[in-house]
């Protein structure tokens, strides 16, 4: 009896400890995206006055994130061009060459001398960019 408690209380603490397998798709896209996140709340905070606007800085995160926007897509094997959605992987593709086209737009109107009524539209592009693919593909 002792041994069944025992295997019991094992089963119960192993399977609190399940982990995702950190090379998974998944995960790496996801890992991906926050990035993305963190940078982009960065730059929106200087492009909506919650911090300070530093041209240089603001160049910085607008290079990481054109750097990011590219990164993700291959980590989405079920948009895959020769899968069963087809129609999907053609929308996927254009939503992301949607938002990297954006972050490239962003990070060259970025930088030293360029003002935040400059780059406001542009940040604005990126946010929409991000939110019309989740319109799309995340819409809970």
């Amino acid at each position: 009896m002792k041994s069944l408690i025992l295997l019991c209380c094992t089963v119960a603490l192993l399977a609190g400890c399940s982990k995702s397998d950190p090379h998974s798709p998944s995960v790496l896209r996801q890992s991906i995206f926050k990035d993305m996140l963190r940078t982009s709340e960065t730059l929106g905070g200087m492009v909506r006055g919650r911090s300070a606007y530093d041209p240089a800085a603001f160049q910085v995160g607008a290079d990481k994130l054109k750097a990011l926007a590219s990164a993700p897509w291959s980590h989405f094997p079920e948009f895959d061009a020769s899968g069963p959605s087809h129609a999907s992987a053609g929308q996927f593709k254009a939503a992301a060459q949607k938002l990297e086209t954006a972050t490239t737009q962003l990070a060259a109107q970025s930088g030293p001398g360029v003002s935040m009524a400059d780059i406001r539209p542009r940040f604005a592009a990126v946010e929409e960019s991000c939110a019309a693919c989740h319109r799309v593909f995340r819409p809970e």
